[in-house]
């Protein structure tokens, strides 16, 4: 249903607000009377407020998406050190310098014309494709939204669109601008440059426990143990507690004999199709045929193959024509047919190939039927079960017991990560849904009572986090080994590095690429010297695979003539010189770009006039509401299920 509402505003306009990062407030528009009734102030612009259940509303929607960003659940202090509270507090103070402003402009919207343009909304349409203010009813009912704050509420988006409109539509960017801006997009750049690796490393590095011991503590972030969570799982599904063994012969043999038609492989025929030029022709054709003439050798006379007249294998519902269907399945393997009057000539077939039609017989898939009934009937048994954890949840019970009682099984993950992953960074086997059970894991504590997870249409994964493991610095005897190889990786880089930027030293002097690169990288296994690549033209957003894409940037940050170095995949370095910048031929830019280009100036315009406006209102903002919006439970709010 959070689609329905996303959806209530469209075009353009909408997607400035999601720039301004106001849409859960400004689109979304949900009022704190809307939820909750009487609540207390988060920030005040002029007369226009903000209330504590709108700034959480918002500050959930953009927790939301960080989480789904970095793929892995996030705490509220994790959130807030990456500034989400400062940046939802200036979303919705946003949204409030706009409505003052729309409420001291005076602009207004009638109820009739808001109404009309609910009506408009093919969310709320019947099957006959009209408005049905049952729809809408049953719609917000799922959303606990009364209709009357709807409305409301969508005039209040109505009213900051006129603002937002006058502002901002219509914006065409200078042609000097767009110009500018084709020129960085189409250019492009030819690159001579070489590969530097370990090749040029005389010795390898040896660590010693003293060098690898200064090499851990100067980078101790990179050996720290996440926090792991023990928790107990219990998955139910269909295929958990279905009995093959109880599906008898006669219910299979039934099902068998339902199911027959979509077992049968029906006919089909190779078909070759000659189509002659008239019925004097076609004649001619078949009395040669008839003669003993092969059917090969008129195709040959008639600068034809059979591979020209093959149709390949076809059911009578592949040939158009039904007088040709006909003839085709009912001809004689290998025997042209008589004449055929087709649609584009007289014709003659011949059917090289039949695949007779076949019924999958039982032995093959009685198996799968058994499986295919069985689960069908533990469906209903799931649900029964489900209702027997919960009852014993409910009373108390942990999850193990609880499934014990049920007659099922619990399992326990002794250690498991923000991303599903055990002790040794692989993802855990056999769970569904793994990275749902994760994040709803790193969400709750010990001992707290959980929802059980659905997966997919009729099942469900329980869980309870039993213990909790802080996250923590490893040991230097825990990682030694793998200190030893970063530390033999990070020296044998620097070495690389070395090379790499003596070589583009030499050659910025004057000396000659190939001839440095001759001096300086060891030849390969043949006897072969180590010469530049030249690149084809490629754009700055393109790629060149062996090199990567710090390269590229740097290659596009240098000079025309002159030569940089950058990191490259796999431990290497780039040396690559600039050899020519390539500008376009043309720099119109497609409608598209454009429209996109006019839609960021637009975000852009909007942006300052929002700050703006900002500047000339008297903006007060309330933390301790804040932290009642973000932390109810503190403040006698409770948990209100954001």
């Amino acid at each position: 249903m959070l689609d329905l509402l996303r959806g209530f505003a469209k075009g353009w306009i909408a997607k400035i607000l999601i720039a301004l990062l106001v849409i859960s407030f400004a689109i979304w528009g949900v009022s704190g009377s809307l939820i909750f009734g009487n609540i207390s102030t988060v920030a005040q612009v002029g007369k226009t407020e903000v209330n504590r259940f709108d700034f959480a509303f918002a500050y959930q929607n953009q927790l939301r998406a960080l989480q789904q960003q970095f793929r892995r659940p996030l705490t509220q202090e994790q959130a807030d050190a990456i500034g989400l509270r400062q940046n939802v507090l200036a979303q919705v103070i946003s949204g409030a310098v706009l409505d003052e402003n729309s409420r001291k402009m005076g602009l207004g919207l009638s109820d009739q014309n808001v109404a009309l343009e609910i009506a408009k909304d093919e969310r709320f349409f019947d099957l006959s494709g009209n408005f049905s203010r049952s729809q809408l009813r049953a719609a917000l009912n799922q959303l606990g939204i009364s209709e009357n704050d709807y409305i409301a509420d969508r005039k209040k988006v109505a009213l900051r669109n006129q603002l937002q409109e006058g502002t901002s539509s219509a914006l065409d960017m200078p042609k000097a601008f767009s110009d500018a801006l084709s020129m960085y997009e189409k250019e492009q750049r030819i690159f001579d440059y070489v590969i530097v690796g370990d090749e040029v490393i005389d010795e390898q590095p040896v660590p010693t426990d003293d060098l690898t011991k200064k090499y851990y503590e100067a980078n101790l972030n990179n050996y720290r143990a996440p926090e792991y969570r023990k928790v107990t799982i219990l998955k139910l599904e269909a295929s958990d507690v279905m009995k093959p063994q109880e599906v008898t012969n006669e219910e299979l043999q039934a099902a068998y004999e339902n199911r027959k038609s979509s077992l049968a492989t029906p006919e089909r025929r190779r078909v070759e199709q000659l189509v002659l030029a008239s019925n004097d022709e076609a004649q001619q054709v078949k009395d040669k045929l008839n003669a003993g003439t092969s059917f090969e050798d008129v195709l040959k006379e008639l600068g034809k193959s059979v591979a020209d007249v093959d149709l390949g294998l076809m059911l009578p519902s592949d040939l158009p024509d039904d007088a040709v269907s006909k003839a085709a399945f009912e001809a004689k393997l290998n025997e042209p047919t008589d004449i055929i009057p087709g649609t584009f000539g007289p014709i003659i077939l011949r059917i090289s190939e039949i695949q007779e039609a076949s019924t999958t017989p039982f032995d093959e898939v009685k198996d799968e039927l058994r499986n295919f009934l069985a689960i069908q009937r533990a469906t209903d048994e799931v649900f029964a079960l489900f209702d027997v954890v919960e009852d014993e949840r409910s009373a108390g019970v942990r999850l193990a017991e609880a499934a014990e009682r049920a007659e099922l099984k619990a399992r326990v993950i002794t250690a498991m990560d923000a991303r599903g992953q055990d002790e040794n960074g692989n993802n855990i086997a056999n769970i569904p849904n793994l990275n749902q059970l994760a994040q709803a894991a790193f969400t709750a504590e010990p001992d707290e009572d959980t929802q059980a997870l659905e997966i997919g249409a009729s099942g469900f994964l329980w869980y309870e986090v039993d213990e909790i493991t802080p996250e923590r610095q490893k040991t230097f005897e825990e990682v030694k080994s793998d200190a030893q190889a970063d530390w033999v990786n990070a020296e044998k880089a620097n070495k690389i590095r070395e090379v790499a930027e003596k070589i583009a030293e030499r050659v910025r002097i004057g000396e000659d690429f190939n001839t440095v690169l001759a001096e300086v990288i060891p030849d390969d296994s043949f006897g072969n010297k180590t010469t530049f690549v030249k690149s084809e033209p490629v754009t700055r957003t393109g790629q060149i695979s062996e090199l990567g894409a710090e390269p590229l940037q740097v290659g596009y940050a240098t000079a025309e003539g002159d030569i940089a170095t950058a990191r490259s995949p796999n431990n290497t370095y780039a040396v690559l010189r600039v050899a020519e910048v390539v500008e376009p031929s043309s720099l119109e830019l497609t409608e598209d770009q454009t429209n996109r280009l006019n839609e960021t100036a637009a975000i852009d315009m909007l942006n300052q006039v929002v700050a703006d406006l900002q500047s000339r209102e008297t903006v007060t903002v309330n933390q301790q509401a804040i932290e009642a919006a973000l932390n109810p439970h503190n403040y006698g709010g409770g948990q209100h299920g954001f």
